[in-house]
């Protein structure tokens, strides 16, 4: 029997990105959540577990029993690439997702990042249209985020769960940009609670998609550079801040 509100575990739940979402969904009780975070949940009504997902024991018993899984936690990436031994960050997701897959999760919303193709905005001036199929990293950052939906991809196929990627653009926890290029990039609060809570209640033919996450930034002729076009489409997002009226007050 289907229950009333999915279960949802949302790792990195301290976060600003977390906290944006835990404030929604428990103002709107829109899930059963489960909270974690090695740092301390300020404010939280849902159940919460302080640690480090790096204990794998605490995140296969976190794992037990979830509908969903929405993942914002992040691991440095200070030793990407050097001799150091210890889990990186595309370690610990490889990790994680196999164990939300083998406790029967059905469902994997992973926080990616455009500093996947953030080479892009380095090399052309004005960037280029960033679309899902890009991948262009601009540092282990981007390129650990990058691997991480390659193995999303390869999940949804061998587990037959969904996994949906959002590579957010800037997130401040404001609703206004601070600067031209966040003008192109933000997203807000209350569009990235209806964004990620969309990409959870997802239950359509896609199994694997991958999108930007930003606002609805688009006036006349200048248009957001990050492609937001399948969060429209598939997930049917209808963001309701556009950070691009704002530009003019960055022009020189």
């Amino acid at each position: 029997m289907a229950r009333d509100r999915p279960r949802v575990l949302l790792t990195g739940a301290a976060g600003a990105v977390g906290s944006a979402l835990r404030r929604g969904w428990e103002a709107a009780d829109r899930y059963e959540l489960t909270l974690t975070d090695v740092r301390p949940i300020e404010d939280a009504q849902s159940p919460s577990e302080i640690g480090d997902i790096r204990d794998a024991e605490m995140t296969r018993r976190l794992c037990a029993g979830q509908d969903a899984l929405v993942h914002l936690s992040y691991l440095g990436a200070d030793n990407a690439g050097g001799d150091a031994v210890e889990l990186t960050d595309i370690g610990l997701s490889m990790r994680l997702f196999r164990q939300a897959a083998e406790a029967g999760v059905r469902k994997i919303v992973y926080a990616s990042t455009n500093h996947v193709s953030g080479m892009n905005e380095t090399l052309y001036d004005p960037p280029r249209l960033c679309t899902s199929d890009m991948h262009r990293p601009d540092g282990w950052y981007g390129a650990m985020k990058g691997m991480s939906e390659i193995a999303g991809r390869y999940l949804s196929d061998a587990f037959d769960l969904r996994f949906i990627a959002i590579r957010i653009g800037t997130f401040t926890g404001g609703d206004e940009p601070d600067g031209l290029r966040l003008c192109s990039t933000l997203l807000t609060p209350r569009d990235g609670v209806q964004l990620f809570g969309l990409a959870v209640d997802y239950e359509g033919p896609e199994k694997f998609l991958v999108t930007y996450g930003t606002s609805g930034n688009n006036a006349g002729e200048h248009r957001s550079f990050l492609d937001i076009s399948p969060a429209l489409k598939v997930l049917g997002y209808r963001p309701q801040d556009n950070c691009m009226q704002h530009r003019h007050r960055f022009d020189s």
